[in-house]
């Protein structure tokens, strides 16, 4: 039988929920690229990938976290939308397999383009002085980025939900969503 302690065990459960909620992220741009298009987006998890370089290029060029946490999701949704406005929009109609097809070929485009400009080694950027530290949690220290991405990711589903929820647009996408 193993033997692990039980703050070792909070520390994998803390790890495993911070893993859980970038999935959730991804998952929920996913779920409502699918939901509303009925579109299988292969270049998704790319285009995910792609946001975390573009903030670290933001950060070198600006050398503010907070400024690189704003202007990377704009970036990437300006380059989501650039490829669903000239490229995934004249798939429409046709055979679920012709926007497959073409958003996982833009997937690998999307994928050799950053090893050609980033590199092939992973690139990371240190969290600001105030997300440095580690927050005492009674039963453990736990790094305060980890349990602002927690945070972050809540904030972000309350908010979808309050949008697809609470808003004339949020109904319009939930009707297209259910009804084409």
């Amino acid at each position: 039988m193993i033997d692990i302690t039980a703050s070792a065990l909070a520390a994998q459960v803390f790890t495993g929920l911070v893993l859980g909620m970038i999935f959730v992220l991804l998952a929920i741009g996913l779920s409502l690229i699918f939901g509303l298009l009925t579109v299988v987006n292969f270049a998704h998890g790319s285009l995910y990938m792609l946001g975390a370089y573009f903030g670290v290029f933001v950060f070198g060029v600006t050398r503010n976290f907070w400024l690189s946490l704003i202007i990377a999701p704009l970036m990437v949704g300006t380059v989501g939308l650039l490829i669903e406005r000239f490229l995934i929009r004249r798939l429409y109609g046709r055979s679920p397999d012709d926007p497959l097809l073409l958003t996982f070929g833009l997937s690998l485009i999307i994928v050799e383009g950053v090893r050609i400009i980033w590199g092939k080694i992973g690139l990371t950027i240190d969290p600001p002085k105030a997300l440095g530290t580690a927050v005492n949690l009674g039963f453990m220290n736990f790094p305060a980025y980890r349990l602002f991405v927690i945070a972050v990711t809540v904030a972000v589903l309350v908010a979808i939900w309050l949008f697809l929820e609470r808003t004339n647009v949020g109904l319009i996408i939930r009707a297209g969503s259910r009804d084409p």
